[in-house]
């Protein structure tokens, strides 16, 4: 296990506060053979995951349990972890992420093409991504998402919400006349609304073609991410409401959301996202592979995870590896 710290060029402004830094714990798991996979664990507590002692802790409890065991299914062991030491959401990540980077690099194959493989399909040699803006003023935010396009994105999106709407609508006016039309604008209120507020602010951002609009009402609030779904003309995306499967069945069973921000790290691991995306589709209701602003390890199994993805996929929440140094 090895700690680290990532610190955000700029620090960014959210609903739940600024944040300045992420903490993880890097794994390294080691077969016989000598080959290494390797996963991470960096929790965010605002977010609703454990604190980074905790998963430390189920980091180290877990490491000790299986030291020894016979990997064979990544699946099946993560399956008798499960039951055996249950690990809080971000270590379980980490420990599914270095299992299939394990079993993939002892298949001589990357961990995209072989999750697609077990799915009887072949990985997407391209994934598209959303920039994510930090910038704070309107005239900073306009560069920067002058920036982001002839970079190649062509989706944007932007935390809303930690501002009065005078904020929001002159920021969001900001990026849409510095790219025009045809880039696609998503917004990320992380629940800061009620959905009241949810419903005036977004027919007050409508006229600037919002993809859609991520979390805007608090997490607990199934039943008012529904009313906002309803009532308002702008995509609605569920992220902090659908970090588990049970919160993720509420949601589907509510009709509550259009898309589902799905981030890999937060809900367990690949293997538990991959049940999300299922659910998910079973209902209509699309998935975006999204980071948890971590650092590479973690972005790079989230990008794996919607390499192997069949299907249409909207533009991924990854491009946030530059957010950090």
């Amino acid at each position: 296990l090895w700690p680290f710290r990532l610190r955000l060029r700029t620090p960014l402004a959210t609903a739940m506060g600024p944040l300045v830094s992420r903490e993880g714990v890097l794994l390294s798991l080691r077969n016989a053979d000598g080959c290494i996979g390797y996963g991470e664990a960096t929790p965010l507590p605002a977010f609703g995951t454990e604190t980074l002692d905790a998963a430390r802790r189920s980091l180290e409890a877990c490491a000790a349990s299986i030291e020894g065991a016979d990997l064979g299914e990544p699946e099946e062991l993560l399956g008798w972890i499960d039951r055996r030491c249950p690990p809080s959401s971000t270590a379980r990540a980490a420990i599914d992420c270095a299992l299939q980077d394990l079993v993939a690099r002892e298949a001589g194959q990357s961990m995209a093409s072989w999750l697609a493989a077990k799915q009887g399909g072949s990985a997407r040699p391209t994934v598209m991504v959303s920039a994510l803006l930090v910038s704070g003023s309107p005239v900073a935010l306009a560069s920067e998402a002058q920036r982001a396009v002839e970079a190649g994105c062509g989706t944007l999106t932007l935390k809303v919400g930690a501002g009065p709407a005078s904020d929001d609508l002159e920021r969001v006016a900001a990026v849409r006349g510095a790219v025009g039309p045809a880039t696609r604008i998503r917004v990320d209120a992380n629940g800061a609304w009620s959905p009241d507020q949810a419903r005036d602010r977004l027919e007050s951002l409508a006229p600037f073609d919002l993809e859609f609009v991520e979390q805007p009402v608090a997490a607990g609030d199934v039943a008012g991410l529904a009313r906002v779904r309803r009532d308002a003309t702008v995509p609605v995306a569920a992220d902090e409401s659908a970090c588990s499967e049970a919160e993720l069945r509420a949601v589907l069973d509510a009709e509550a959301a259009d898309l589902v921000i799905l981030k890999p790290s937060a809900v367990g691991g690949n293997s538990r996202a991959r049940v999300a995306v299922e659910l998910a589709g079973a209902a209509g209701v699309e998935v975006v592979p999204t980071s948890f602003l971590d650092g590479a390890v973690a972005v790079l199994a989230a990008l794996h995870l919607a390499s192997s993805l069949p299907g249409p996929l909207p533009a991924c929440g990854l491009a946030t590896s530059a957010l950090l140094e």
